[in-house]
């Protein structure tokens, strides 16, 4: 009996510990990411602004991948009542964590209550992914404005090739930068799109499949999504995924254009 309090008391702290290591592991502050503002940044507050839509998407859904991974490391350090069967155990616990760990959670209310908190939360998940779309448009604009300026002094002979380069280099490595800030942000935004696409799925069978499809099929316009009602329909929700799916996707295609840039238009050679 001693010896299983022990195993018991040990699995605990072992899963806080995994837990505090999850979590200390993801902290970082905006100046880590977007770097000093020294006065060469033209695009600098365009940064910022990207760079502050990213609190959004790095939290609710992710906590439940550090719980997960902590109740699947107490589970693991149980069962094998040593380090590395609580690292397996953790490592399940995280994938349960996360993939359609959202929905599960939802369901804990009931099903009705269920379909109106994802239409809620989609809704609250539409209006930043705009807020997202809008500072990421207005980041890219403007690193184009500044490496069309640079070309243009060139063309024009105000400027050496020595000075262009060196202002096109630059440029490239704050795109560099812009790309890291914007992919972290990117890499979320898709893994709680997943977790919506799952609680469409449930909500609707097949609807996250022909969302995925629609969406590889063409690029258009926004949607507005559907005005809250005070009851949810299941349609509501699969329209308000499918609005989250296509912003992500524009998201997605202006995160890669940075690298684009920087590789393609961010040189003399394209001159």
């Amino acid at each position: 009996m001693r010896s299983n309090r022990a195993k018991r008391a040990k699995a605990s702290l072992l899963s806080v510990t995994i837990v505090a290591m999850a979590l200390s592991g993801c902290v970082t502050t905006q100046q880590d990411r977007i770097g000093a503002n020294d006065g060469s940044d033209a695009c600098y507050q365009y940064r910022v602004a990207l760079d502050s839509t990213g609190n959004y998407y790095a939290e609710d859904m992710l906590k439940g991948a550090a719980i997960g991974a902590g109740a699947g490391a107490l589970t693991g350090a149980l069962a094998g009542g040593n380090l590395k069967s609580a690292l397996i155990g953790a490592a399940a616990g995280a994938a349960v964590g996360t993939l359609g760990g959202y929905w599960n959670s939802r369901m804990q209310q009931g099903r009705d209550q269920a379909i109106l908190g994802v239409a809620n939360d989609l809704d609250a998940e539409n209006q930043n992914l705009d807020r997202t779309q809008v500072a990421l448009d207005q980041l890219v604009n403007c690193r184009r404005a500044e490496i069309a300026r640079v070309k243009a002094d060139y063309k024009a002979g105000r400027i050496g090739k020595p000075e262009a380069e060196q202002r096109l280099a630059l440029i490239r490595g704050q795109l560099d930068k812009d790309y890291t800030i914007a992919s972290g942000i990117n890499q979320n935004i898709v893994k709680r799109r997943d977790e919506y696409l799952i609680a469409a799925d449930n909500i609707e069978p097949g609807s996250a499949e022909k969302i995925r499809t629609k969406a590889a099929a063409k690029a258009q316009t926004k949607k507005k999504p559907a005005k809250q009602t005070a009851t949810a329909s299941s349609s509501q929700v699969v329209q308000r995924t499918n609005t989250a799916f296509e912003t992500s996707e524009r998201i997605n295609a202006a995160t890669n254009s940075i690298q684009q840039m920087a590789q393609k238009e961010a040189t003399l050679d394209a001159v």
